[in-house]
């Protein structure tokens, strides 16, 4: 599967509505390589979620620029070089594990995806539900469901997986068995990733590259590198690294207050 870079330049939006203009984003930018594995992070309504629809061509940006290997993200979406997994699995409930994840094929009239894209039946595999084609949604788990939606947002092969916060609902110690699966499916996959997450942990621990984004207006406040090596291993979650990185973007989202703010165990 093959990758892009991922610019964003100077992005604006702002939702008019019944009020007040709201300023979701306001000149926000960011670099992603191509096959990287890039993080968002931020408080609350600051629009992050806003800025991953924007590069999936779901919303139309009132200013600036998106670039997915030098092209606009609508080209690169009628191309469908784009995947995107929600939080929610969105499954629908009457197809089984393989009809949902051939369902995108069904709708573009294809067979297969683009060139050297695994079929769905290698795709369940690569996900970990090999033995679990047939079953419906209902009789999965919720971590079994999301690993279908992977499945699903990788069928017509996307060279860029959009995550936006794909794992908030479930609990701690599957979110973080899920991650250690997403990150072998991402390096299997080759794509480039980016995930929305609320999680600090999450966000270190996944990513080469945290965006850590101001409160509204939106914007990229600190762009931070994380230095570990991969294959990331749960063992790192407790190297001085980890905590480094982690601190960093603590500092970025609240700022040095003087107060401790050193990540620890506990707070992971």
């Amino acid at each position: 599967m093959s990758s892009r870079e991922l610019v964003i330049d100077r992005v604006s939006l702002v939702f008019h509505g019944r009020g007040d203009p709201v300023i979701a984003l306001d000149s926000a930018s960011l670099a992603l390589p191509g096959g990287g594995f890039g993080a968002i992070i931020g408080p609350s309504g600051c629009g992050k979620s806003t800025l991953l629809r924007l590069v999936a061509d779901i919303l139309r940006p009132d200013a600036g620029s998106i670039r997915l290997g030098g092209q606009t993200q609508r080209q690169a979406r009628q191309e469908h070089a784009i995947g995107f997994v929600f939080q929610q699995p969105t499954l629908l409930p009457w197809r089984s594990v393989l009809q949902n994840v051939e369902l995108p094929l069904a709708i573009v009239g294809r067979r297969s995806g683009r060139g050297g894209a695994l079929s769905p039946a290698e795709l369940i595999e690569l996900v970990g539900l090999k033995g679990f084609e047939n079953a419906l949604p209902g009789e999965l788990s919720g971590g079994m469901q999301q690993r279908a939606a992977i499945a699903r947002a990788l069928v017509l092969r996307p060279d860029i997986l959009l995550l936006d916060e794909p794992f908030g609902a479930l609990d701690e110690i599957t979110r973080q068995r899920m991650n250690l699966e997403l990150l072998r499916i991402w390096a299997e996959s080759g794509t480039t990733a980016l995930l929305v997450t609320h999680s600090i942990a999450e966000a270190v621990f996944m990513a080469d590259r945290v965006f850590v984004m101001s409160p509204r207006p939106g914007r990229v406040a600190q762009t931070v590198e994380v230095a570990l090596p991969r294959p990331r291993t749960l063992e790192m979650m407790r190297s001085p690294e980890l905590f480094a990185s982690a601190n960093e973007v603590r500092d970025g989202l609240f700022g040095r207050t003087g107060h401790p703010s050193a990540v620890n165990a506990e707070s992971w």
